[in-house]
């Protein structure tokens, strides 16, 4: 039974042969090296396998490399792989191994690169791997390791790769790590760890990656890093607690491509020359306490010009004052993100972007901007995301940014726009794409847009995928946050679901009824036309919206019954319809039943419950009655009502030419009326 020394490949019968001799190396009590002399090398690596791994694997001894990644291999790492004295490099990456590292591999004194990542290995680092001095790679991030990060790692001094992140590990950064001198990437991100950076951690000259995100490390950062790590190319140290000024010495990190210092504390202003840092690619500063630009926002934008490479750039939730200057389109060539919002930036927005073809999201919401939205944006056909709500823009409706083939999410809510939303416009098909309209807290009048309505093909008909949620991501990896009123209360997400489908008009004048068309939007998750002063009745086919979970129609002029459909529609769970009009019995249905009576609040013709109103079935007896005798019936108008009004004629003409308005012959086209029992009786 030879087998080739290295194995790269999985022939047939190559597995079979495996087991056999480990099978016959436990019965026969030989030794396996006899049998597959000088095997120098196992890669099995992406083959779909499972199973544990048996311990016979130690009597291989000739074994310099087993690659066994990306399978799903689960139990314990056999500790008999510490008879491998000849390994040189274990690859167990991305597997479901558990239990703890095992000791025995410090007698493995020839390893180089011991890569334990995603697994599910518990316990703490055994203090026995400081005696792999020749160990060039340790990786055990994603695992459930705990304890602290040991002093011992400082012996390791081989070492160019660490990676812990991804585990519980706690305590301080150990202050040893200063003697890696061959240290080149430093990943301890999202740990538990505190303290602050160690300044030994300043000597590590050939370093370039440091990535500590998502930690609780305090301090500042020395004012000379940029002369001490001159190196770095990656540098992530968000979510920390991290404070002072960030250094003007990252000036000197020439080779600095991502930059990432957000969610600190940092304060002050950003004294960075990005002139010496041509190939910066990302560039994150946001939610730390920064003040103004250094001098101002024209110098800062214009020292970015020769970052011609420059993908994201990310300095919202600041401080951050002055004037956006109309060069910020001249950098845009490659830029793919641009989020400035909730600063203190003002003037106008730029309205030069000849160079934007790859822009996919525009974010300048919470500032004090003026004017126009700028119609110079129609050239970034890329844009998915357009988000300047919040400021205090002053001009029309954006009618051209219906013509932007990928646009999903136009939130222009809280400025002071005016004028028609809806306009004559020679874009046959707008808005294709759009999941998200906000325009809500502006000085629209007109009508609901019913053309928009019908082009929101990306609110229609959505399949769901799986279910595992999938949101709206950028080509660059970044989410999108937004945040939505429901109910007096403004909700934020981090993240927003690709099926999250959003219309916000409240808060304008708009007038007229609401549109059959907007019935359509059956994958709609929230519609707030609340504020405004809509009238005629609810559409009784709004009830088609089966995924809505928000719906607000308060403070209108809309009259007439609640329609029965509402109360059957099992996803809704805000419902505001108060401060209207409206009259009658409130419907019943599960849904319903869970609603206070602030909901229907401020419809003095409203009964039922959960209003304590209760309804007078007499004087609706006699309404009944008097239509009666006119020939046309109630029921014959709620069924014409809303988007069936077809179907609804036609059920009406049969009721009336037979003279027996049953509630079978309803049924059987499909149609849910609210009919009081004894009123049919009455009919009949």
């Amino acid at each position: 039974m030879a087998i080739k020394k290295s194995i790269t490949h999985d022939p047939q019968g190559f597995l079979d042969t495996w087991n056999t001799s480990l099978r016959f190396c436990q019965w026969q009590g030989v030794t396996c090296g006899r049998r597959h002399p000088r095997v120098t090398m196992l890669d099995l690596g992406s083959r779909s396998l499972a199973g544990s791994l048996s311990p016979h694997i130690g009597n291989l001894t000739f074994l310099r490399e087993i690659w066994l990644n990306n399978n799903g291999f689960n139990g314990v790492i056999p500790p008999q792989l510490g008879g491998l004295f000849r390994l040189q490099k274990l690859i167990l990456t991305n597997n479901s191994f558990e239990g703890e590292i095992p000791g025995s591999l410090s007698n493995c004194t020839s390893l180089k690169g011991l890569r334990l990542y995603n697994n599910e290995l518990v316990g703490k680092i055994p203090q026995e791997l400081g005696l792999l001095v020749k160990l060039v790679n340790l990786s055990i991030g994603d695992n459930k390791i705990s304890g602290g990060i040991p002093s011992f790692l400082g012996n390791l001094t081989s070492l160019e790769f660490i990676l812990t992140s991804d585990n519980p590990l706690g305590g301080n950064i150990p202050d040893v790590f200063g003697q890696l001198h061959s240290l080149k990437y430093l990943c301890l991100g999202t740990n538990q760890l505190h303290g602050m950076v160690p300044p030994s951690l300043y000597n590590l000259t050939s370093v370039i990656v440091v990535e500590l995100y998502d930690n609780q490390i305090s301090g500042g950062l020395s004012k000379d890093i940029g002369l001490q790590l001159p190196n770095l190319v990656e540098f992530y140290i968000s979510g920390n607690k991290l404070t002072g000024s960030i250094p003007s010495s990252l000036s000197n990190c020439s080779n600095l491509v991502d930059f990432d210092l957000s969610e600190n504390g940092f304060t002050g202003k950003v004294n960075i020359n990005f002139r010496h840092i041509p190939n910066l690619r990302f560039l994150i500063l946001y939610r730390n306490n920064l003040g103004s630009w250094e001098p101002d926002a024209m110098n800062f934008i214009h020292s970015m010009i020769n970052c011609s490479k420059l993908e994201v750039l990310l300095v919202q939730d600041n401080q951050l004052k002055g004037g956006i200057p109309q060069s910020l389109g001249s950098i845009s060539y490659f830029l793919r993100m641009i989020n400035m919002g909730n600063n203190c930036f003002h003037g106008t927005i730029p309205n030069t972007w000849d160079n934007c073809g790859q822009l996919e999201a525009l974010i300048l919401n919470g500032n004090k901007l003026e004017g126009d939205v700028p119609s110079g944006l129609s050239k970034c056909e890329s844009l998915k995301v357009l988000d300047l709500g919040n400021n205090r823009l002053n001009g029309t409706f954006p009618h051209w940014s219906g013509s932007l083939p990928n646009l999903q999410v136009l939130i222009l809510k809280s400025n002071k726009l005016h004028g028609l939303i809806e306009n004559s416009t020679l874009i046959k098909h707008p808005f294709l794409s759009l999941k998200v309209l906000d325009l809500s807290q502006n000085e629209f009048v007109g009508h609901l847009p019913r053309i928009y309505f019908q082009n929101f093909n990306a609110t229609k008909n959505v399949v769901k995928k799986g279910p595992k949620p999938e949101y709206l991501t950028l080509s660059t990896g970044n989410f999108y946050a937004i945040t939505i009123a429901v109910k007096g209360l403004q909700l934020e997400f981090q993240k927003i679901l690709v099926d999250y489908t959003i219309i916000d008009l409240s808060g304008n004048r708009l007038e007229g009824e609401i549109p059959n068309v907007i019935c359509g939007l059956n994958a709609l998750k929230v519609l707030n036309l609340s504020h405004n002063n809509l009238n005629g009745g609810i559409p009784y086919a709004l009830g088609n919206l089966s995924e809505i979970e928000s719906l607000d129609l308060s403070w209108n002029q809309l009259t007439g019954e609640i329609p029965q459909s509402l109360a059957d529609i099992m996803t809704l769970e805000v419902l505001n319809l108060s401060q209207n009009h409206l009259a009658g019995h409130i419907p019943r249905g599960t849904q319903f039943n869970t609603f206070e009576g602030d909901s229907f609040g401020g419809n003095s013709a409203l009964c039922g419950f959960p209003l304590s109103k209760h309804c007078d079935y007499r004087s609706t007896q006699q309404e009944a009655d008097e239509d009666e005798e006119s020939g046309f019936t109630w029921k014959v108008v709620m069924l014409g009502y809303g988007c069936g009004t077809i179907l609804g004629l036609v059920l009406g003409h049969l009721m009336l030419s037979s003279g027996r308005p049953r509630s079978l012959m309803v049924e059987k086209f499909g149609v849910e009326l609210y009919l009081l029992n004894y009123v049919v009786e009455e009919l009949i």
